[in-house]
């Protein structure tokens, strides 16, 4: 019998031996691989550390990738932790990687292999790690000697007391108070609004009346006996520009020198009219562009020929006019006209 034994005990060591010079034959091998702690509670974070030799830095080794599908998704992947590389000796190199994970349905997870890829540039193989990985996910245990557990109760019904919202009253009387005071502004507005619809809205000005107006508001500015001549020609060409617009219908405003030429055509204009104010457009270019500076009679005849333009153009009511009556627009140009004589006779003494 002993010998039996000793036997079997030397066929152990030899068995032993051939394999673990079957494992010192392999270039990469894994180390270790298990779960820490292997008991947890549930919630509690623990890991999965993996740990890998290679016999060479020749070898490249790829770790396992784990999802946060793990036991079916009952066990959570919180971090995939960087892995880290030692030198245990001179030739090849060892891998640390961990991967911490939670779980929080309570049970005892086994995982039967363990795979690890490597390659030495010409070939690619697998490492199985056969041991059982086991993990123990306990639920949080209850001291029912110290604490007793009771059912949910239901609300109990409290009657209302008056001391519980009397601090709120003064605030609902300042509250009532304003929107009492919003209501009666809104109602207000409303009624005045309604009434300035309701007034009679004032008949809007003819076009020859606000250029007459225009005109005189620019002849008290003295602009071109300033020399200010392009400042004076852009206000006198938008003056007809505008009367244009209100009078005809033409955009004149946004049209050039020779879209409002062409436009004369289709106005019932006569000949003079269309030569004058072509004559005017041309001039009041050449000042604005050119820097032309034109002569006193120029500028005079310049703002005359809008003047009597817009007169003999207008759109009024008939009236009857009794002889020796003027207008309140050809009595101002009147005087104008007598002043400048007066201004001219002047400057010959």
């Amino acid at each position: 019998m002993r010998a039996l034994v000793k036997y079997m005990l030397a066929a152990l060591a030899g068995l032993m031996v051939v394999i673990q010079g079957v494992a010192a034959q392999e270039p990469v091998r894994i180390v270790r691989a298990a779960f820490e702690p292997e008991s947890i509670l549930l919630g509690d974070h623990f890991e999965l550390v993996v740990e890998v030799e290679a016999a060479s830095d020749s070898y490249e080794v790829a770790l396992p990738l784990l999802d946060e599908g793990l036991a079916e998704g009952r066990i959570e992947l919180v971090e995939d932790v960087a892995a880290e590389r030692t030198t245990p000796n001179a030739e090849g190199y060892r891998l640390r990687k961990s991967y911490r994970l939670r779980s929080f349905e309570p049970a005892t997870y086994g995982f039967d292999s363990l795979a690890v890829a490597y390659t030495d540039g010409t070939k690619i193989d697998t490492l199985f790690w056969n041991g059982r990985l086991t993990v123990e996910v306990q639920d949080i245990p209850i001291d029912t000697a110290r604490q007793t557990i009771y059912d949910i109760k239901q609300p109990l019904d409290a009657p209302l007391l008056v001391d519980e919202f009397r601090g709120y009253l003064w605030g609902l009387v300042l509250l009532g108070a304003v929107v009492a005071s919003l209501v009666w502004l809104v109602v207000r507005a409303l009624r005045r609004s309604r009434g300035t619809q309701e007034a009679v809205e004032l008949p809007k000005e003819a076009p020859h009346i606000v250029a007459i107006r225009s005109l005189l508001v620019l002849d008290s500015q003295k602009l071109w006996q300033n020399g200010r001549y392009k400042e004076y020609y852009t206000r006198l060409m938008d003056i007809l520009r505008s009367y244009l617009d209100g009078r005809f219908g033409v955009g004149a405003m946004e049209m050039t020198t020779d879209q409002i030429v062409e436009a004369f055509k289709q106005l019932p204009l006569s000949d003079k009219q269309r030569r004058e104010l072509g004559t005017l457009l041309g001039e009041s270019d050449l000042v604005k562009f050119a820097k032309h500076i034109p002569t006193a009679e120029t500028n005079e005849a310049a703002y005359y020929t809008v003047y009597y333009f817009v007169e003999e153009s207008k759109e009024v009511a008939e009236q009857v006019v009794s002889e020796g009556e003027q207008s309140v627009e050809g009595i101002i140009v009147k005087e104008k006209m007598e002043e400048d004589k007066q201004d001219a006779d002047q400057n010959e003494k």
